[in-house]
Protein backbone atom coordinates (compact mmCIF):
# COMPACT_ATOMS: atom_id res chain seq x y z
CA UNK A 1 0.00 0.00 0.00
CA UNK A 2 1.85 3.27 -1.08
CA UNK A 3 1.85 5.65 1.44
CA UNK A 4 2.61 9.80 0.99
CA UNK A 5 6.63 8.78 0.60
CA UNK A 6 5.98 6.52 -1.85
CA UNK A 7 3.84 8.70 -4.04
CA UNK A 8 6.48 11.39 -3.86
CA UNK A 9 9.09 9.07 -4.43
CA UNK A 10 7.14 8.25 -7.89
CA UNK A 11 7.37 11.77 -8.55
CA UNK A 12 11.00 12.73 -8.31
CA UNK A 13 11.69 9.51 -10.35
CA UNK A 14 9.53 10.88 -13.14
CA UNK A 15 11.37 13.97 -12.63
CA UNK A 16 14.87 12.49 -12.91
CA UNK A 17 14.65 9.80 -15.27
CA UNK A 18 13.06 12.23 -17.87
CA UNK A 19 10.95 8.96 -19.23
CA UNK A 20 7.48 8.84 -19.65
CA UNK A 21 5.65 7.02 -17.11
CA UNK A 22 2.19 5.30 -18.25
CA UNK A 23 -0.20 8.14 -16.49
CA UNK A 24 -2.59 5.00 -15.85
CA UNK A 25 -0.23 3.46 -13.11
CA UNK A 26 0.85 6.45 -12.22
CA UNK A 27 -2.80 7.65 -11.58
CA UNK A 28 -3.75 4.14 -10.34
CA UNK A 29 -1.28 4.71 -7.12
CA UNK A 30 -2.66 7.60 -6.46
CA UNK A 31 -6.39 6.48 -6.67
CA UNK A 32 -5.39 3.70 -4.41
CA UNK A 33 -3.27 5.60 -1.80
CA UNK A 34 -6.75 8.33 -1.13
CA UNK A 35 -9.21 5.13 -1.33
CA UNK A 36 -7.07 3.48 1.05
CA UNK A 37 -7.01 6.43 3.66
CA UNK A 38 -10.67 7.86 2.86
CA UNK A 39 -11.63 4.58 4.52
CA UNK A 40 -9.51 5.34 7.24
CA UNK A 41 -10.81 8.67 7.62
CA UNK A 42 -14.28 7.50 7.70
CA UNK A 43 -13.37 4.94 10.68
CA UNK A 44 -11.86 7.89 12.75
CA UNK A 45 -15.18 9.82 12.22
CA UNK A 46 -17.37 7.17 13.25
CA UNK A 47 -14.87 6.62 16.02
CA UNK A 48 -14.98 9.95 17.43
CA UNK A 49 -18.97 10.77 16.81
CA UNK A 50 -19.40 7.24 19.10
CA UNK A 51 -17.02 9.30 21.43
CA UNK A 52 -19.17 12.16 21.71
CA UNK A 53 -22.21 10.66 21.38
CA UNK A 54 -20.70 8.41 25.16
CA UNK A 55 -19.43 11.44 26.50
CA UNK A 56 -22.34 13.59 26.11
CA UNK A 57 -24.43 10.16 27.74
CA UNK A 58 -22.15 10.08 30.81
CA UNK A 59 -22.33 13.69 31.20
CA UNK A 60 -25.98 13.67 31.43
CA UNK A 61 -26.56 10.88 33.86
CA UNK A 62 -23.91 12.35 36.22
CA UNK A 63 -26.06 15.55 36.05
CA UNK A 64 -29.28 14.02 36.21
CA UNK A 65 -28.04 12.35 39.36
CA UNK A 66 -26.25 15.20 40.96
CA UNK A 67 -29.45 17.43 40.15
CA UNK A 68 -31.65 14.85 42.46
CA UNK A 69 -29.56 15.09 44.83
CA UNK A 70 -29.26 19.05 44.55
CA UNK A 71 -32.90 18.70 44.80
CA UNK A 72 -33.33 16.79 47.99
CA UNK A 73 -30.88 18.24 49.57
CA UNK A 74 -31.87 22.03 49.30
CA UNK A 75 -35.67 21.02 50.74
CA UNK A 76 -33.86 19.32 53.84
CA UNK A 77 -31.89 22.52 54.38
CA UNK A 78 -34.38 25.19 53.12
CA UNK A 79 -38.28 25.05 54.12
CA UNK A 80 -39.35 27.55 52.05
CA UNK A 81 -38.57 27.12 48.49
CA UNK A 82 -36.51 24.65 45.66
CA UNK A 83 -33.92 24.31 43.33
CA UNK A 84 -32.64 22.57 40.48
CA UNK A 85 -29.65 22.92 37.73
CA UNK A 86 -30.40 23.82 34.25
CA UNK A 87 -28.09 23.64 31.18
CA UNK A 88 -27.38 27.02 29.40
CA UNK A 89 -27.51 25.21 26.34
CA UNK A 90 -29.61 22.16 26.13
CA UNK A 91 -28.75 21.17 22.61
CA UNK A 92 -25.04 21.96 22.50
CA UNK A 93 -24.33 21.08 26.12
CA UNK A 94 -20.61 21.67 25.72
CA UNK A 95 -20.93 24.70 24.70
CA UNK A 96 -22.51 26.30 27.54
CA UNK A 97 -22.42 26.22 31.59
CA UNK A 98 -24.48 25.11 33.61
CA UNK A 99 -26.82 27.56 36.04
CA UNK A 100 -28.08 26.63 39.45
CA UNK A 101 -32.09 27.81 39.66
CA UNK A 102 -33.82 28.73 42.80
CA UNK A 103 -37.28 29.38 43.81
CA UNK A 104 -38.17 30.62 46.88
CA UNK A 105 -41.69 30.96 48.56
CA UNK A 106 -44.53 33.43 46.48
CA UNK A 107 -40.98 34.60 44.16
CA UNK A 108 -40.40 33.12 40.48
CA UNK A 109 -37.18 30.80 39.80
CA UNK A 110 -34.05 32.69 40.66
CA UNK A 111 -30.29 32.76 39.91
CA UNK A 112 -28.25 32.39 42.63
CA UNK A 113 -26.74 35.87 42.60
CA UNK A 114 -29.50 36.99 42.96
CA UNK A 115 -30.16 36.00 46.84
CA UNK A 116 -29.30 36.59 50.21
CA UNK A 117 -26.05 36.04 51.85
CA UNK A 118 -27.69 32.82 53.83
CA UNK A 119 -29.73 31.70 50.87
CA UNK A 120 -26.39 31.56 48.70
CA UNK A 121 -24.82 29.66 51.42
CA UNK A 122 -27.73 27.13 51.68
CA UNK A 123 -27.67 26.67 47.90
CA UNK A 124 -23.58 26.31 47.38
CA UNK A 125 -23.58 23.81 50.15
CA UNK A 126 -26.41 21.66 49.11
CA UNK A 127 -24.85 21.47 45.67
CA UNK A 128 -21.65 20.48 47.21
CA UNK A 129 -23.29 18.07 49.27
CA UNK A 130 -25.06 16.86 45.99
CA UNK A 131 -21.43 15.98 44.38
CA UNK A 132 -20.34 14.54 47.41
CA UNK A 133 -22.97 11.96 47.37
CA UNK A 134 -22.79 11.10 43.31
CA UNK A 135 -18.89 10.86 44.56
CA UNK A 136 -18.31 10.89 48.03
CA UNK A 137 -14.38 12.01 49.63
CA UNK A 138 -12.97 10.47 53.09
CA UNK A 139 -12.26 13.57 54.05
CA UNK A 140 -13.77 17.58 54.38
CA UNK A 141 -12.80 20.52 55.37
CA UNK A 142 -15.32 23.60 55.44
CA UNK A 143 -14.28 26.77 57.29
CA UNK A 144 -17.51 28.44 58.92
CA UNK A 145 -19.62 28.04 56.04
CA UNK A 146 -22.60 28.53 58.85
CA UNK A 147 -21.41 31.95 59.34
CA UNK A 148 -24.14 33.42 57.06
CA UNK A 149 -27.23 31.41 58.59
CA UNK A 150 -29.50 32.12 61.20
CA UNK A 151 -29.89 29.90 63.93
CA UNK A 152 -32.69 27.40 62.23
CA UNK A 153 -30.60 26.95 59.07
CA UNK A 154 -27.30 26.43 61.46
CA UNK A 155 -28.85 23.87 63.43
CA UNK A 156 -30.61 21.51 59.87
CA UNK A 157 -26.93 22.06 58.49
CA UNK A 158 -25.19 20.46 61.77
CA UNK A 159 -27.65 18.07 61.68
CA UNK A 160 -27.04 17.47 58.27
CA UNK A 161 -23.16 17.14 58.58
CA UNK A 162 -23.75 14.85 61.59
CA UNK A 163 -25.21 12.09 59.32
CA UNK A 164 -22.23 12.93 56.70
CA UNK A 165 -19.90 12.00 59.30
CA UNK A 166 -21.06 8.76 59.89
CA UNK A 167 -19.49 7.76 56.57
CA UNK A 168 -16.46 10.43 56.10
CA UNK A 169 -14.73 12.75 58.34
CA UNK A 170 -15.76 16.67 58.96
CA UNK A 171 -13.36 19.08 59.67
CA UNK A 172 -15.43 22.58 60.43
CA UNK A 173 -14.34 25.39 61.69
CA UNK A 174 -16.85 27.53 63.24
CA UNK A 175 -18.64 29.42 66.29
CA UNK A 176 -21.55 28.38 66.13
CA UNK A 177 -23.23 26.60 69.34
CA UNK A 178 -25.26 23.94 66.94
CA UNK A 179 -22.24 22.93 65.11
CA UNK A 180 -20.29 22.77 68.04
CA UNK A 181 -22.76 20.65 69.97
CA UNK A 182 -23.42 18.32 66.95
CA UNK A 183 -19.50 17.64 67.23
CA UNK A 184 -17.81 14.55 67.81
CA UNK A 185 -14.92 15.91 69.35
CA UNK A 186 -14.25 19.79 70.21
CA UNK A 187 -10.37 21.82 69.10
CA UNK A 188 -9.93 25.10 70.78
CA UNK A 189 -7.46 28.05 71.61
CA UNK A 190 -6.91 29.40 75.19
CA UNK A 191 -4.73 32.00 76.00
CA UNK A 192 -3.12 30.80 79.35
CA UNK A 193 -0.57 33.70 81.01
CA UNK A 194 -0.16 35.06 77.44
CA UNK A 195 0.77 32.23 75.50
CA UNK A 196 -1.71 30.40 73.56
CA UNK A 197 -2.71 26.95 73.57
CA UNK A 198 -4.96 24.20 71.75
CA UNK A 199 -7.47 22.04 74.39
CA UNK A 200 -9.65 19.57 73.11
CA UNK A 201 -12.81 18.00 74.73
CA UNK A 202 -14.17 15.11 73.42
CA UNK A 203 -18.20 15.12 73.88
Amino acid sequence: KNTINDIVKIINSIRLSGKKVSKIIFLGDIKHYFAFHKGERNLFLDLMQEIESRKKDLFMQTLNEIDKNFRRIFLSLSSKGQAYLELEDREEIFNGGLDIKVKLSGNKHLDIKSLSGGEKTLTALAFIFAIQEYQPASFYLLDEVDAALDKENSEKLSKLISEYSKKAQYVIISHNDNMITEAERIYGVSMQDGVSKVISLKL
